[in-house]
């Protein structure tokens, strides 16, 4: 159990960007995601995830 509990995790960092970004997306200003996203220490919006949640707005 130990040997398990220790296991590095490697795609949940990313899952949860993806997530914060699908969702905020829908109820955030594009400035206000991605400073917010910047702020807690994640990478800033995409080039393609901006095209693709902001680019119709």
């Amino acid at each position: 159990m130990a040997l398990e509990a220790n296991r590095q995790r490697s795609g949940v960092s990313n899952t949860m960007r993806s997530r914060i970004v699908r969702i905020g997306a829908k109820h955030i200003a594009q400035d206000e995601l991605n400073q917010k996203l910047i702020d807690a220490g994640f990478a800033p919006l995409k080039e393609k995830e901006i095209t693709f949640f902001y680019g119709g707005k």
